[in-house]
């Protein structure tokens, strides 16, 4: 299979990234204005176990999937399969048995669910899930240019139906309308999505050797990604259970606020490990993640300045008076922006080796420390206590991967992890080339 340029694939998502990200910041906007501090609470409450109860059906698979579309090129019809066929399943199953346990599924979630609204969240549960594998299946396909348009289609198309609510909606239950409009445009996009994939579609190409060989594979995957997860977001349900929702609220808007600066190493990420994928030279992998860390160091030094300066005063008019507390949240939150983006960014690096047994255990040792933290710091502390447990796991998260890392390569990584003046340079060169580009068009 052709190699995977990592540049290129930088530079265009990149590109759609920005927007996007201009995109998600009006539609946070305008969600959280809509639905005030106490229903921003509950959402964030909702999407959070909404995006744990995915991950633990997925069981890690579609983690998979660009190391094996990478290595095993003739696997598509059977990933591509497999995504549709756990998309049906978990619709169903969780539909069904939820339904027939309701009272109890209510009182364990500590949110009261009638027959409709937990058909709303099992259906956005399930799109969840399938918007994860349509991307990996297009990232995996080096489909880069194309995965992008789609995402930012479903940005628009999610601020539409926000902005619509807004003007012409607020008498309506606030909660549904929000998850109702990421249903809705999930729909949208994944018919665009499938569009060129259901080709690929076929019951009888299921090898069961080779769903043994994935989920064998994406158990590890699975654990990973579980304990990073809840590492993420424990937080969220440890303040709801020892505070309300409206402290959730003020706190989901400062998580929120870091998880727009991670979307990029997220995004890069994902590139990432389809390039390290197909690169088996050691010293060229860690100088590749030298310079990824470099540049992400500068994007999130430079943001985390200017909400220092400025976000007070941005809450304030942007957000209103409610949620002014998110300003000192954050405040407590910034380690844990550089210690989330590397840490994601280096985690990749250990997926790309075939997912190691240690991206498995450093994560829980993590979540463990988060989870008594939280419950020692937000008695004291309240919100701030939640950062700053967070900000504390974090970076320890990444110091330890990066020690095994370091003690597994026999004490030769960090020296190639240094920066040095001709990383300064290539970097500005990739930066300056676009922009340069970009100012020709205008001036045209």
């Amino acid at each position: 299979m052709a190699q995977i340029n990592l540049k290129r694939n930088i530079l265009v998502s990149g590109s759609f990234r920005i927007v996007n990200m201009v995109i998600i910041l009006l539609t946070s906007l305008l969600s959280t204005r809509y639905l005030g501090v106490e229903l921003k609470g509950k959402y964030s409450y909702l999407v959070t176990l909404a995006g744990f109860i995915w991950i633990v059906f997925d069981m890690g698979i579609h983690k998979t999937y660009p190391y094996l579309l990478r290595t095993e090129p003739k696997s598509q019809n059977q990933l591509v399969t497999l995504t549709y066929t756990l998309f049906f399943a978990l619709f169903f199953s969780l539909g069904v048995v939820g339904m027939m346990v309701l009272p109890w599924l209510s009182e364990l979630m500590s949110f009261p669910m009638s027959i409709f609204s937990w058909w709303i969240f099992v259906i956005l549960i399930a799109f969840y899930q399938l918007n994860a594998h349509l991307q990996m299946l297009y990232l995996g396909k080096d489909l880069v240019k194309a995965n992008s348009i789609l995402q930012m289609v479903y940005q628009i198309l999610l601020l539409l139906f926000i902005g619509f609510a807004f003007i012409f909606l607020r008498e309506l239950n606030r909660l549904f309308v929000v998850l109702l409009s990421i249903i809705t445009a999930s729909l949208f996009i994944t018919v665009a999505y499938s569009r060129s994939l259901l080709g690929s579609f076929n019951l009888r190409c299921l090898n069961p050797t080779f769903l043994w060989k994935s989920y064998k594979m994406g158990i590890r995957v699975f654990l990973s990604t579980l304990f990073i997860t809840l590492l993420l977001q424990v937080d969220i349900v440890i303040l709801k259970r020892l505070t309300d929702f409206s402290s959730v609220g003020i706190y989901s808007l400062a998580a929120h606020i870091v998880d727009m600066v991670q979307l990029a190493s997220n995004l890069v990420g994902s590139l990432l490990l389809v390039k390290l994928a197909d690169t088996k030279d050691e010293v060229v992998r860690w100088i590749l993640m030298k310079r990824i860390f470099m540049l992400f160091f500068v994007i999130i030094g430079v943001f985390n300045i200017g909400f220092i300066l400025l976000g007070k005063p941005l809450i304030r008019i942007v957000y209103g008076m409610d949620f002014l507390a998110s300003y000192h949240a954050y405040l407590w939150l910034i380690p844990a922006s550089f210690g989330l983006s590397f840490g994601s960014l280096f985690n990749t690096y250990l997926w790309s080796k075939g997912f190691p047994l240690v991206s498995t255990i450093v994560p829980l040792i993590a979540l463990i420390i988060n989870i008594g933290l939280n419950f020692i710091l937000i008695p004291v502390m309240g919100i701030a206590g939640a950062a700053l447990s967070s900000s504390i796991t974090y970076i320890l998260w990444f110091i330890i991967i990066l020690m095994y890392e370091q003690h597994l390569s026999q004490g030769r990584m960090i020296k190639y992890l240094i920066p040095q003046m001709e990383d300064v340079s290539t970097l500005w060169e990739m930066g300056k080339t676009p922009v340069l580009n970009l100012i020709r068009k205008l001036r045209q």
